[in-house]
């Protein structure tokens, strides 16, 4: 593509201040007025609220039993009761009553069903309550199956070694009602049923409460709620622990949380980690889910050949997070489709490309989400900090997006943000630096910054290597690209140190407010070509102050991105 570069000096010709003077545009007079630059970019610089970052819940110790005894045949109930001392227990339990087990703490007392012909070690039938404790329970059927109106209580115990399940409730799921509390209890290294099937809970549908409690290592899921449309879920998880969910070769596996259709869903002071597919997925189509995270944490995605993504949010979802913090996510941190997201003290690091090569967005929000997000820190995501892509929109305020790193694979892109396809974004009182081929993209969208600091934009990696497929002659390295009739509305911005501040290319720039801009140490401030009228850009850039670029204007034809 033939560079046409043209230096409009008497259309552009404004000093440090923003006042219109005739002063040439040569680097001479830039050196003379450096300081001046300075302290501008000083008054302007826009300060960013660290989010106060969650600490990890502690976790009430339970130790796993561990003593090879013997084991001796289990007692019957009597009255309601089963006691049991020191020592292993071999049978099943069927509870058709009210049945309260308990025994002499989960590193003494163990029961061991090996009848591979029963549903569980302890089934509940329907209508019935089931309070268990102090105890361990192992077998080669799952753990506890609770059918439909039971309740089922289990505090101090360890649900381990047995197959398929920990905890079923209401396999069936329809018009389950029933009600299940899981307190300081570990569920985990639940051995595989024929089917590769493996989890902690699986519950049908009504009240769940687990608190000080952890799960771990099982293939599926940590825990998936069912539900179903009209039949609302209660889901309330807090001190709590998931972790080490190592499926992922099918669709239902490899989830920290899941759950679908109508739910009401509290976590809160717990934390989910090493998951193969998701730290938490909700979806439904119908009815509503509604979804809080109160200080949570969440990290480390395994690594596997299938499709990831971190938290999603898909559907008719809306989600309310305070204080949660992601990172070592896969495919993206945060993904949102056609769902509402309301977050405050969101912190999301390190987010890689999938196991199929794709994405790696801090935040990918598309197809009708609607997001409004207080103190926002995205760190070295991969590909994009945030991608907007379609009919959706996001309103943002006192954030950092930084590092954002070319993908992986073909070390491409590396955008702060890209909004595209009729997306809208407003960004208030932020910074994007040190990200790659451009602060933010715009294709065919809309874009509003206010208070907004974009500097130090690097060229794409594939530029360092020599291996660019895209526009390989081309460095990039811009501020703000905006493409395909884009609109972008300012108030209060600094664009510093890339390599265009404004690349524009049939699109149109708006200002509003202070209509300013400092744009110091630039390549070039401004590049701008495929224009409509060059009056109005003049018009909207008029207040704005331009310091130690190396040229003030340009028409620079360059390669155009129609999207990530």
């Amino acid at each position: 593509m033939i560079a046409l570069v043209i230096v409009f000096i008497a259309f552009f010709a404004f000093s440090c201040g923003g006042v219109s003077e005739n002063i040439p545009v040569e680097n001479g007079n830039f050196d003379e007025i450096q300081d001046e630059a300075a302290e501008e970019c000083a008054e302007n610089a826009v300060l960013y609220q660290k989010p106060e970052l969650p600490q990890k819940p502690e976790i009430a110790e339970i130790r796993k039993y561990d003593k090879n005894f013997e084991c001796i045949p289990l007692p019957e109930p009597e009255n309601g009761e089963l006691i049991l001392g020191n020592g292993c227990f071999e049978g099943c339990i069927k509870a058709d009553q009210h049945l309260h087990i308990s025994g002499n703490g989960a590193e003494n007392s163990l029961i061991v069903c090996r009848d591979e012909e029963r549903e569980a070690v302890i089934e509940v039938l329907p209508d019935t309550e089931l309070v268990l404790e102090n105890i361990s329970i192992s077998g080669s059927v799952r753990c506890i199956l609770a059918a439909k109106g039971s309740k089922t209580r289990i505090e101090k115990s360890v649900l381990s070694h047995c197959k398929k399940g920990g905890i079923n409730i209401c396999p069936d799921e329809a018009g389950c009602r029933a009600d299940l509390s899981v307190i300081n209890t570990f569920i985990g290294d639940i051995d595989e049923a024929l089917s590769g099937i493996s989890y902690g809970i699986s519950f049908g549908n009504g009240s769940l409460k687990i608190s000080g409690s952890e799960i771990s290592g099982v293939n599926s899921f940590g825990i998936a709620v069912w539900g179903e449309e009209e039949n609302l879920n209660k889901v309330e998880i807090e001190n709590s622990v998931i972790t080490s969910v190592f499926g992922g070769l099918r669709s239902y596996e490899g989830h920290g949380f899941y759950a679908e259709n109508s739910a009401d869903v509290v976590i809160k002071k717990s934390s989910i980690s090493d998951t193969a597919t998701s730290f938490i997925m909700v979806s439904s189509d119908n009815d509503e889910i509604k979804l809080q995270l109160i200080d949570f944490n969440a990290e480390n995605m395994l690594e596997t050949g299938e499709e990831q993504g971190g938290i999603v949010l898909d559907g008719n979802v809306n989600a309310c997070f305070n204080k949660v913090a992601l990172e070592n996510s896969r495919g993206n941190g945060v993904f949102s489709r056609g769902a509402v997201l309301y977050a405050e003290d969101l912190s999301v690091k390190s987010v890689f490309s999938d196991g199929l090569g794709e994405n790696g967005f801090a935040l990918q929000l598309v197809d009708g989400s609607e997001s409004f997000i207080r103190r926002l820190s995205v760190n070295s995501a991969e590909k994009a900090g945030i991608l907007l892509d379609g009919s959706c929109s996001a309103d943002i305020e006192d954030f950092e997006i930084i590092l954002t790193k070319s993908d992986g694979y073909f070390e491409e892109f590396g955008v702060g943000a890209a909004i595209q396809n009729g997306a809208s974004v407003s960004m208030k009182s932020g910074v994007f630096s040190n990200n790659r081929e451009t602060g933010i993209l715009a294709v065919n969208s809309e874009v509003s910054l206010e208070n907004v600091e974009i500097k130090n934009t690097l060229p794409r990696k594939c530029t360092e290597s020599g291996s660019c497929v895209f526009a390989p002659s081309t460095d990039f390295g811009h501020g703000i690209s905006l493409y395909s009739a884009s609109l972008l509305r300012f108030d209060s911005m600094i664009l510093f140190n890339n390599n265009n501040g404004l690349n524009i290319a049939g699109s149109d720039v708006r200002g509003f407010g202070s209509k300013k801009i400092f744009f110091g140490n630039n390549t070039t401030a401004v590049n701008a070509w495929n224009i409509n009228n060059f009056g109005v850009l003049e018009d909207n850039l008029s207040n704005s102050s331009f310091c130690g670029n190396g040229s003030v204007l340009t028409a620079d034809s360059q390669p155009v991105r129609e999207g990530l």
